[in-house]
């Protein structure tokens, strides 16, 4: 690696790296431990932010050291022996490197944005991928599509958008007709000797992929202190799909016991549920976006009437839901709708309409931390606003301005 006292000298052509490092040494001497929550992320995104731009920085500089061959003074034969032993990094990370910079001497405008700090990393890698499917129809549409990159707030979302690009782009390879591929799908199902139940299967392209997307969005996250395996959770998926709708987490019927007598008292009071008391959060979480029915007992427990099933939430609602917020709404989560519930900003036992302006989806996690206290929720399914616990909003991160 580099000797740090070397390039310290103020005698070299850029002062560049003496400033950085300079910049760094003060960093050093922050007491990051002090640092209350706000300031410590924030520090770590401009860092984060600032890496970036060096990066371009840096690509710049590799660009002119590949085109005039400057690593032969060493010795090297290659760009990519040369960043292979200088930095000790993989022959595949080097090459990928190398082919990433001789791109964007072809991408102007890429080029330029994340010079500016106005494109992410990944970003210019999504768009250097998109360019090498289709050099040609890239170089008329760079601006357009670097346009595109810039209003969008997540990565998966851009590679979606290069992924449409790309198929308008590209000429389709010529394959087996559907028809074809479905009649040589095949789902084998078997019981074991030990009454466990084995699936084997062939699926055509389309089915195959809308399964695999299906399980993987339902797929729940690993717990801390569970040791379940990724295909131990991927049962559960799949089992969890058949058994709810396939659009929202399979709801919970709620059973609420009441007495005639406490029929007319409030909801709040409520928190035996089935056979299970639970904390009122976790009520008010599953209240959200149940399926109720009411059992009235009379004196001596007899049944005096059990009201009809009501549902709260309407797939057309909740269809509208996932058209406007698209995943879980709570910032910088990107969980799909299938992971969500629908939750009632102003709760519908405190007079809260069962309305999309009222309502927003939220993941389990987030659900339960805003049940919980942990945060608060303001405006409308619209416009929601969140808040810490302590009154702070939460926002979207922004680029920093670099001209």
């Amino acid at each position: 690696m580099f000797d740090t006292d070397e390039s310290l000298d103020p005698g070299t052509s850029s002062d560049v790296f003496a400033i950085a490092v300079t910049a760094l040494a003060w960093a050093e001497d922050e007491v990051v431990v002090d640092f209350d929550n706000h300031e410590l992320t924030l520090s770590y995104e401009h860092l984060r932010m600032l890496g970036d731009l060096f990066h371009a920085q840096a690509q710049r500089r590799l660009a002119v050291v590949d085109e005039r061959q400057s690593y032969k003074t060493d010795g090297y034969t290659s760009t990519t022996a040369y960043l292979k032993h200088r930095f000790r990094t993989t022959g595949g990370q080097a090459t990928r490197q190398v082919t990433e910079v001789r791109a964007l001497q072809e991408m102007p405008r890429t080029r330029q944005l994340a010079q500016l700090g106005r494109l992410s990393g990944d970003q210019v890698r999504t768009l250097i991928s998109a360019k090498q499917s289709a050099p040609d129809q890239f170089a008329a549409d760079e601006k357009e599509l670097c346009d595109i990159a810039e209003t969008l707030e997540w990565v998966a979302d851009l590679r979606k958008a290069t992924a449409y690009w790309q198929q308008a782009a590209v000429p389709l390879p010529s394959y087996p007709t559907l028809e074809d591929q479905r009649n040589a799908s095949y789902l084998y199902l078997s019981r074991t000797f030990e009454d466990m139940v084995q699936l084997d299967g062939l699926l055509d392209p389309e089915r195959g992929a809308q399964l695999i997307e299906a399980i993987k969005a339902a797929t729940p996250a690993p717990i801390d202190g569970e040791p379940s395996t990724p295909s131990q959770r991927r049962a559960t998926a799949l089992f969890d799909l058949v058994i709810s709708d396939g659009e929202r987490p399979a709801a919970p019927t709620m059973l609420v016991h009441v007495s005639t007598e406490s029929l007319t008292g409030s909801y709040s009071q409520l928190a035996e549920i089935g056979r299970d008391v639970l904390e009122k959060y976790t009520v008010d979480r599953l209240a959200c976006d149940a399926d109720f029915r009411r059992i009235v007992f009379g004196p001596k427990s007899e049944i005096i009437d059990v009201g009809r099933r009501l549902r709260l939430v309407t797939k057309p609602m909740r269809d509208a839901m996932i058209a406007r917020d698209r995943q879980c709404a709570f910032p910088g989560c990107d969980r799909p709708p299938q992971w969500c519930d629908a939750h009632h900003i102003i709760p519908w036992w405190e007079g809260g309409p069962t309305s999309t302006s009222n309502m927003i989806l939220l993941c389990r996690h987030h659900h339960s931390l805003i049940h919980a206290g942990k945060f608060t929720l303001r405006g409308t399914g619209h416009e929601p606003r969140f808040y810490r616990a302590n009154g702070e909003p939460l926002g979207r991160i922004e680029f920093l301005d670099t001209g």
